[in-house]
């Protein structure tokens, strides 16, 4: 199930062999879908094929209570009249509104501008995930343009860095988005027009237009006029197109269909240039890899200004196809579950942990009898999974996990996750527990979301699975982190991947892009993974965020941080360390059973605030020494041990909303720079305090002595994935 095939004779000194999908060895599509070479094309064949589909889905808002009804639809005709009104309209706003030298032509001699780049004009998207989202980019497409999903978290000014870095002139946004993007105008000199996807009339209330009436709409029209800049919505662009209708324009291969901007894990946020052609090569991986079945219905909730929502939306087009977009509210998404009840998710795995807290809280993890029950039911379903490779068992479905599955809606049949590795208790417990596959993927930006993915019925953990169909992918070593890609035991190294969906540059940027584009046509991604016993690919960690140690050990924080975290207190874990250190330390946010603990390890003192329980040298200590017996539970090597902990009472997303990408990655370098001073002192604290009697910052543990034993071979990488 999980073998990837190697193609023969493809070692070369450094390097494994190549690998390519078991069913399409000779590294190409097979001449599937051949005839489908951009996005409009995919989407002109699905009009085809199903006109009077419901395609479009959106919950019903009812502004009196602030709630939602169940979905309604656009059909696909009705989805291509829609896309082609708004696409003449846009024709007309960019001819009457912006001047023709404004057409990318000022940075036509810039490094890393492509030829596309300068001859295409780009229309800029900020909202959350909605159907006139997909509108917007479809009739981008119609009219020869390329899209530029504008993102509003990771830091103020994110928003302005997107539209200025891309030259766009034209936003369509949300009204929410509006007030924001008037008040920061003066930062924003290339913008011309904003098309609000919802009515300035407020006469079609949505949640985006709660705060707004008809008079503050007028307020808007007027300020925006004054700044010179033209405020339409959608309703008045679509006018337009009827009233002055347009051929279409249709893209070809090598255009530019969208400028996403990268996650930012390592710093500065990069522009990835995708072409039609590499963006609809990953979808056809992807839906060859996956073979949905006629009709699919997938709820559309990761935001679709980065690549992997609209990966799945293309792949998934291939087919019969509904897609329901959620309704706006992280804190709904499953109430938009039971009322679309989807088929096929996408996810990453910060959702599905926070699910899986909860869910195990209830079921698995109870003291009650129920929870005996319940782990009881779950042992049963995961031998039957390991057994017969389905989990589904009539008599424990319906006593326990039924009400799971409906939690979900009841009919989903796949899940697929993808951003970061997936721990496998969690990966197994959503297996068993809604009797579908729960799959991992592994993609980046530069990929358009596509490389690796676990085959339908794989019951691995643990694993990207294989490469796509038509992609390549081998490792090369890395022989300053002695990772050796041409071991004979455990080939480790960087992932190379190579084939049509790969990236055609970073914007502005020639020297990284030459830097991650690598002769022979490979893409480095800057991930470390392994060749697994059973022929898949697994993800070790990402290269720049190996830590290594004065004692000259690579550390891999992420493993060892997901294994620390599994602790009743832990909530999350960020691990620390330097070339310059000895010892690793910990950033630790406790789990809810920390209070209790604390409040009882504190000498049971009158209830004190979290803030305080964590701040007290006391309670620090007893969790060190909780988090080392931990570690000596699972057989962690000495070098893997915390000398020190500092706790932090709040969620990292509480402290600074910047320390997450749009795709949810923590960016430790953020975290790294903002705990600095904290950090300092933990190291402080170990060095002037003895293991025995530690006063500082929480500097207890393994001494000195026991930890040196991990460091009698240098340049050795501490893993355990």
């Amino acid at each position: 199930m999980n073998t990837a095939y190697v193609v023969p004779s493809s070692e070369e000194p450094g390097h494994t062999a190549i690998f390519r999908h078991p069913s399409f060895k000779d590294g190409t599509h097979n001449n599937e879908y051949a005839d489908v070479t951009t996005l409009y094309e995919v989407f002109q064949s699905h009009v085809q094929r199903h006109p009077q589909a419901e395609f479009l889905g959106t919950r019903t808002f009812y502004p009196e209570n602030g709630r939602f009804g169940s979905y309604t639809w656009m059909t696909t005709s009705e989805t291509q009249a829609l896309v082609d009104d708004f696409g003449s309209g846009l024709d007309h706003v960019y001819r009457e509104h912006v001047k023709a030298e404004q057409k990318n032509a000022k940075v036509a001699e810039d490094d890393g501008v492509p030829e596309a780049f300068t001859r295409q004009q780009g229309l800029g998207i900020f909202a959350t995930n909605r159907a006139e989202w997909l509108v917007s980019e479809l009739a981008a497409f119609r009219t020869g343009r390329y899209s530029v999903g504008v993102i509003d978290v990771a830091g103020v000014g994110r928003a302005e860095f997107d539209m200025n870095h891309s030259g766009v002139a034209v936003v369509a946004c949300s009204m929410d988005k509006i007030p924001r993007m008037l008040d920061r105008a003066g930062n924003t000199p290339g913008l011309r027009v904003i098309v609000s996807m919802d009515r300035l009339d407020c006469s079609q209330p949505t949640i985006a237009t709660q705060a707004f009436s008809r008079s503050t709409t007028d307020v808007l029209r007027a300020r925006a006029e004054s700044l010179g800049i033209v405020l339409l919505d959608m309703d008045e662009v679509v006018a337009l197109g009827r009233l002055n209708p347009t051929e279409p324009r249709p893209p070809r291969p090598d255009d530019l269909c969208t400028l996403c901007y990268s996650s930012g894990t390592a710093g500065a946020q990069k522009g990835v240039l995708a072409t039609h052609a590499s963006f609809t090569y990953a979808a056809r991986s992807a839906i060859l890899a996956m073979r949905f079945g006629s009709r699919t219905t997938y709820l559309s909730y990761i935001p679709l200004y980065h690549v992997f929502d609209r990966y799945a939306v293309y792949a998934i087009m291939h087919s019969h196809i509904r897609i329901g977009f959620h309704s706006g509210d992280a804190a709904r998404l499953l109430d938009d579950m039971q009322a679309l009840q989807p088929t096929v998710l996408t996810t990453i795995p910060h959702v599905l942990n926070r699910m899986y807290e909860r869910l195990a809280e209830r079921t698995i993890a109870a003291a009650s009898l129920a929870g005996a029950v319940a782990r009881v039911a779950y042992g049963a379903k995961l031998k039957r999974l390991r057994v017969r490779g389905r989990a589904t068992h009539a008599l424990w479905d319906a006593l326990v996990f039924s009400r799971v599955r409906m939690l979900f809606g009841g009919r989903v049949h796949t899940v697929i996750c993808g951003s970061a590795p997936l721990d496998g208790r969690v990966q197994d417990f959503f297996r068993a527990a809604l009797s579908c596959d729960v799959i991992q993927g592994y993609g980046q930006t530069e990929t358009m979301a596509g490389g690796l993915i676990q085959r339908p019925g794989d019951r691995a953990t643990g694993t990207m699975g294989v490469p796509n169909p038509g992609v390549d992918v081998r490792l090369r070593s890395i022989p300053e982190m002695g990772y050796v890609a041409d071991s004979a035991e455990r080939p480790r190294g960087e992932l190379l991947v190579r084939g049509g969906c790969v990236f055609a540059g970073y914007l502005r940027d020639a020297e990284r892009s030459q830097a991650a584009l690598l002769p022979g046509g490979w893409l480095a991604t800057g991930d470390v993974a392994e060749v697994r016993a059973d022929g898949s690919l697994a993800l070790v960690d990402r290269i720049k965020h190996v830590i290594k140690t004065a004692r000259a050990l690579w550390i891999e924080p992420e493993p060892l941080e997901a294994q620390y975290a599994a602790h009743v207190l832990c909530g999350s874990v960020f691990l620390h360390g330097s070339a310059h250190q000895r010892e690793l330390v910990a950033l630790v946010v406790p789990s809810k059973a920390f209070d209790a603990w604390a409040a009882r390890a504190a000498g049971g003192s009158p209830a004190p605030s979290r803030a305080e329980l964590c701040a007290r040298p006391g309670v620090r200590r007893a969790f060190l020494r909780e988090l080392h017996v931990h570690a000596a539970r699972l057989g962690l090597p000495q070098a893997a041990h915390v000398a020190a902990v500092h706790l932090e009472p709040r969620e990292l997303t509480a402290v600074d909303g910047a320390f997450y990408t749009i795709t949810l990655k923590l960016r430790r370098h953020a975290v790294r720079a903002h705990y600095a001073a904290a950090f300092d002192a933990l190291y402080k604290g170990i060095a002037d305090a003895s293991c025995d009697d530690a006063k500082g910052l929480g500097a207890v543990g393994a001494s000195d002595a026991a930890l040196s034993t991990a460091s009698s071979a240098s340049d050795t990488a501490v893993s355990v994935s």
